[in-house]
């Protein structure tokens, strides 16, 4: 992993990186019919979520981090958790109110 990119991530609020990752969602769900198109978004949105768990500051917050990676997870692969891609855009989505 790049170490400018953790470092810079770092320095984002918890909201900005929430916004960040709901980007790259965002623009997966634009691709939904096409796993080769949405993958790369998906997993961008995985390595950005994986940042805000290692970061310090989201300590508190970090069981529902890793649940946000689950749902990423789950929305390249096999759909077990039964969201769609418009809750798990939304959701994400959401933090923007917060900034």
């Amino acid at each position: 992993m790049d170490s400018d990119l953790k470092d810079n991530w770092f320095k984002l609020s918890l909201p900005e990186q929430m916004v960040n990752i709901g980007n790259e969602v965002k623009r997966a769900v634009r691709f939904d019919e096409s796993i080769e198109k949405r993958r790369p978004f998906i997993e961008k949105a995985i390595q950005y979520n994986e940042l805000s768990i290692r970061d310090p500051k989201n300590s508190s917050c970090r069981p529902e981090l890793e649940i946000g990676s689950m749902m990423l997870r789950d929305y390249i692969g096999n759909h077990y958790l039964n969201c769609t891609k418009e809750q798990i855009r939304d959701y994400y989505l959401s933090f923007t109110n917060l900034l």
